[in-house]
Parts: C-alpha cells; structure tokens; sequence
C-alpha cells in the first residue's frame, strides 16, 4: 500500500491534502480522485468547475496524475447521476 494525496488546485486556489489516503496502486488513486470530484460538485456545485482540477502524488509529494474537473457536470442531470460516497 502507498500512500497518495490529492491536492486541489484552481488557477487562484490551492487546497493542500496533508493527510493523504493509502490506497493499492495509482490507478485506485486516480478512481478516487475520481469519486473526490463527483462529491465536491455534488455539495458545492459546478459553477467554474473547470478551472479545478486534482493533483495525485505520492509520499515523495511528485506530481503523478493531475485530474481535471469534467466539464459534462455544468448540466445538473448529469452530477446526479454521477454523485457517489467517497469510501
């Protein structure tokens, strides 16, 4: 198990993951950077959802997948469909 953290970026924000989550490989990562996303604009909202995006790193802090926020959640149909609970 590794330990990753996902730090969200905007062009005049950044919000650091001091914590991180340990997860099997950077593929699962990228899967929860995924559910990450899906929840923040299910409680927040999309409004300038594209400027946002996660950044994965590992335990050495370098930049492994950088995920953008999609911009298919400016239609709200399509966050409720996608809104699922981070584990």
């Amino acid at each position: 198990m590794a330990r990753f953290y996902f730090h969200l970026t905007s062009k005049d924000s950044y919000i650091p993951d001091d914590s991180g989550k340990e997860l099997a490989s950077l593929n699962d990562a990228y899967e929860y950077a995924l559910k990450l996303i899906d929840q923040i604009l299910f409680h927040v909202g999309c409004d300038d959802a594209e400027a946002w995006k996660v950044i994965i790193s590992n335990d050495e802090l370098d930049g492994q997948i950088v995920v953008p926020f999609p911009l298919s959640y400016s239609f709200p149909a399509s966050r409720e469909v996608n809104a699922g609970k981070i584990q």
